[in-house]
């Protein structure tokens, strides 16, 4: 009787530790603060230039459709005829931020 709970008692404990060692592996192969590397942006985003007769009403961070709906406000307040929208990425600190220049013509 004894072997059999000595033989029980290794098995469990070569369990616990094949059981260790497999979830030590898994939680070493995910970083503990996933980041997302980006690249700089190209030096194309440098080189756009609003359209002649726009002029540069304000910047904010958002997305486009934030930049669409405040242009159309301008537009059906009559505070400007036209508007364009450009997108670029900043960077503030070490992350880069996508930011939109609200350019109108009036």
């Amino acid at each position: 009787m004894k072997i059999k709970e000595i033989v029980a008692a290794v098995g469990i404990a070569a369990t616990g530790v094949a059981f260790a060692i497999a979830t030590q592996g898994s939680a070493q192969a995910v970083p503990a603060h996933p980041t997302l590397a980006m690249k700089a942006p190209t030096g194309t985003q440098a080189d756009w230039k609003p359209p002649v007769g726009y002029v540069l009403e304000r910047s904010f961070m958002g997305d486009d459709a934030s930049c669409r709906k405040e242009g159309d406000r301008g537009v059906s307040g009559a505070k400007w005829r036209r508007y364009v929208c450009h997108e670029k990425m900043v960077q503030v600190a070490d992350v880069w931020t996508l930011m939109q220049s609200l350019y109108v013509k009036k």
